[in-house]
This record gives structure tokens, C-alpha cells and sequence, in this order.
């Protein structure tokens, strides 16, 4: 059981005898998330509670955990002189994130009581499109320039009044402000003295400031890269992005094609702040497009209704097959959107048949041993007709291998036209490979038994 879960109790019964004393207590020692958790839990007049009793910075780390309504309606409690003391003491990066979960109105009012270098910070920041790196940077690291000795390097260090999180790199730039590489805090410390800068500067890759997030994970990720510089044009440095700010996107992403793989239209909406008719109408679309395509289906079956009627055992394999269509097909689909997404499948012709003949030859494999239990299965239900066996049986792999092929092909076709490939969805695949199963089906019935 989580720590905010066991004190949870006893925080509620401090406030309701107000022994703020004993609440204090409790909390001062808590780390910022789980004072986060416990607010969530509480109504917004017990949790501003908490806060107050807090020092400024710690309120303000608490603050950058809280999002939606509870967040929107803690801010509203504090006085100006409070939000200031607040907000001054949050990284830019995370004041864009707060203000990105709040009303207009509210952040107006909290960029207009920022002091006016911050505020021009800000105003730079959400100017940025709201996927791009320049969103999520950090505009404070330390930069320093190339021909700096170690020594001169170690004092400005100190003199600097940074975060430590800024200090995970120390940028190294020419005298024209060009970011000319990177060294670790460790590295300068155990440098002799008297060299340069320049003697002990790597190379560090960078992101543009209007590069989308995502590639900024892709490199943090793929480099295991702690910080990123991102710079202008003129490759001269502006800010910083750091591997709790890339978790969060990367968290968000996920977030994202899960929500719309099944469907739902508004990824960043949260269960429980939803009302009842947002949760229906958010739905409702994507419910609404299968019952049009499932029509398809229908027409299918409708076509070969006097098979059907004439030997009505046939209806039973249904399920089994669309069932075992339907998840080859989202497997296949959920398969290729990964491996999209991780740079896996290259925009060029090479990268795309060696994967798919992976894919092809992996299905091949299944569809057969599908196809095997399929017979087993006919054979017994359909009183030992060999025929209905076989149909049943070769369906089954033209149906599997089919919906393999379209399920993996169509987030290709749709990457290839500039479309979230997440949005395919699986009432989709599933629909299709319905319509695919049903056709192969009662066309090989046709074929074979009549």
C-alpha cells in the first residue's frame, strides 16, 4: 500500500479538529508526489490546507504533480503575492506544463504578476507550437565558453545558483554563442586545472526547438542521454530538455495511441474529471463507423443466405474464425505501429519487404497451426464431413494470413499519407477482418460442399 494511502486517514482527521500542529507533522517530511497523491484525494479546501503549511518551494514542487480540475481549483484559492512566490520558484519548462492544464483566463492572470523577464520567458515558450521541443525546454543550464581554463570553469560553477538538475551537462560554446559541445560536472572536477574547456569537450547531439518532442525522446532514448541541448538556427544554445521532462512525454504518447487505437477521440481527457455525457459522446463516433462498416458483414451473409439454410452447421465455425481474424489482424496493426514508432520500419522499400516477409512467414507458421485445430474441431461437430473439415481449415489460413497482410499494411499506407497511424484502431482491424472472414468463408462453402 502506497504511503499516501496509509496517512491518508489520519491527515483527514488533523484537518476536520484542525490540528494543524500534528498536520504538519505528518507532511513536512513527505515527498512532493505523495503530498500530490493525498490531494487528489481530498476536496480542494482541505488540500489548500496542506499547501499552506508548506515552504514555498515545496509547494511549488507539489503544484507541478496536481493536473485538471483539482489543479484549476487550488490555484484559484491563492492570493497574487502567493502564486508569485509560487511560480518564481517553478522551472520553466514546468510552468508551461501547469499553464497548458489550466484555463486562459488563469494563466493570463498568472503570466501578468510574473516579473517581466520571466514573463517574457513564458510568453517566448508557449509561443512554440504545443508539440515541439521549444515547449518542454528548460531555459536554465549553464553555459560556458570554450576557451575558459578548468579552474576559471569550477568558479563560475559555484558562483551559479542553478538547479542540480541543470547541472547535469555543462554546455561549451564559442564567442558567438555557438554550441560547440558538452563535459560532464565529474569530468571537470577530475581535469587538471590548467586546462581548457575545449581540451575536454564531447559532442552532444541536439534537437531544434521546433523538432517535435517526440524525436527528442527518440534520441534521449536511443543514447540514454540524461539532458539535450535545444537550439535556434543559428545552432546557438536556448534551453535544455532533461529525461523526467522526455518520461513525460513518452508517458503521454503511449497514452495517446492506446486511446486512440480503441476509438476514443480525446486522449488527454481524464476518466474521472469526465461527466456521464462527455464519457458518451467521446464514444459514440467511433461506435457509430463499425456500425456502418459491420453493415458490410451483414450484406456478406445476407449474400450466401441458401448456403446457410442448407446446411446451417456452418454458422457454427463463425465466432471461432472472425474471433481468431479479428485478433491476427490488431496484433498485426499494434505490431507495426510499434515498430514504426520505434524506427524500426524506414521510410524506403528495403526496410518494408524485409519486415514483411518476417510478418508473412511468422502468420504462415500460425494460420497453420490454426487451421490444424480448426480441422480437429470441424471434424468432430461436423459429424466427420472431411469436406466441411477442410473448409473450415483453409478459411481459416486465407482468413488469417489476409487480415496479417491488411492489418500490417494499413498503418504503413496511412504513415505514408501523413496519418496517425494509432488511429487505425482496432474496431477497425476487427470489422474488416469480419468481412474478410465471412467472404473466404462462404465462398469456399460454395466451392467445396455445394
Amino acid at each position: 500500500m502506497r504511503i499516501s494511502q496509509l496517512l491518508l486517514p489520519e491527515i483527514i482527521e488533523a484537518i476536520e479538529e484542525k490540528d494543524f500542529k500534528s498536520l504538519k507533522v505528518l507532511v513536512q517530511n513527505l515527498h512532493p508526489f505523495d503530498i500530490a497523491e493525498i490531494i487528489e484525494d481530498l476536496e480542494p479546501s482541505k488540500a489548500v490546507i496542506i499547501l499552506r503549511l508548506l515552504d514555498s518551494e515545496k509547494c511549488s514542487d507539489v503544484i507541478t504533480y496536481l493536473e485538471g480540475y483539482k489543479l484549476e481549483e487550488i490555484i484559484k484559492t491563492f492570493s497574487d503575492k502567493q502564486l508569485l512566490e509560487i511560480f518564481e520558484e517553478i522551472d520553466d519548462d514546468d510552468k508551461i506544463a501547469l499553464f497548458e492544464e489550466l484555463p486562459p483566463a488563469l494563466v493570463q492572470k498568472i503570466i501578468s504578476i510574473l516579473p517581466k523577464e520571466e514573463r517574457d520567458i513564458a510568453l517566448k515558450l508557449l509561443n512554440y507550437p504545443e508539440d515541439s521541443c521549444g515547449r518542454i525546454m528548460n531555459t536554465e543550464f549553464l553555459a560556458i565558453e570554450e576557451n575558459v581554463t578548468i579552474e576559471q570553469a569550477l568558479e563560475i560553477i559555484r558562483s551559479s545558483d542553478i538547479s542540480d538538475e541543470a547541472l547535469l551537462g555543462i554546455f561549451i560554446i564559442s564567442k558567438d554563442n555557438k554550441l560547440k559541445g558538452y563535459a560532464k560536472l565529474t569530468k571537470i572536477v577530475r581535469s587538471d586545472k590548467n586546462l581548457k574547456l575545449s581540451d575536454i569537450s564531447e559532442n552532444i547531439l541536439y534537437v531544434s526547438a521546433y523538432d517535435k518532442r517526440e524525436i527528442a525522446a527518440q534520441i534521449m532514448k536511443n543514447y540514454d542521454l540524461l539532458i539535450l541541448p535545444v537550439v535556434d538556427k543559428e545552432n546557438r544554445i536556448l534551453g535544455i530538455i532533461t529525461i523526467d521532462d522526455v518520461m513525460d512525454v513518452m508517458e503521454e504518447e503511449a497514452t495517446e495511441d492506446i486511446y486512440r487505437f480503441v476509438g476514443l477521440v480525446d486522449p488527454e481527457a481524464k476518466y474521472f474529471e469526465l461527466s456521464y455525457k462527455d464519457k458518451v459522446l467521446k464514444r459514440i463516433p467511433a461506435i457509430f463507423i463499425m456500425i456502418v462498416l459491420g453493415n458490410f458483414s451483414g450484406w456478406v451473409l445476407n449474400s450466401f443466405d441458401k448456403i446457410i439454410a442448407h446446411l446451417t452447421v456452418l454458422t457454427f465455425f463463425l465466432p471461432n474464425l472472425a474471433n481468431t481474424t479479428g485478433i491476427i489482424g490488431s496484433q498485426a496493426s499494434a505490431f507495426t505501429i510499434r515498430a514504426i514508432a520505434t524506427g524500426e520500419i524506414e521510410r524506403n522499400l528495403r526496410a518494408f519487404l524485409k519486415f514483411f516477409w518476417r510478418e508473412f512467414s511468422t502468420i504462415l507458421l500460425i494460420s497453420i497451426f490454426v487451421a490444424l485445430g480448426m480441422f480437429i474441431i470441424a471434424l468432430f461437430r461436423g459429424n466427420f464431413y472431411i469436406n466441411l473439415a477442410f473448409v473450415v481449415s483453409l478459411s481459416s489460413i486465407i482468413s488469417c494470413i489476409v487480415a496479417n497482410t491488411f492489418g500490417f499494411i494499413t498503418p504503413i499506407i496511412l504513415r505514408k499519407m501523413n496519418i496517425d497511424p494509432a488511429g487505425v484502431g482496432i474496431p477497425l482491424i476487427t470489422t474488416i477482418g469480419d468481412i474478410i472472414t465471412y467472404t473466404a468463408y462462404f465462398t469456399l462453402a460454395s466451392l467445396i460442399l455445394f
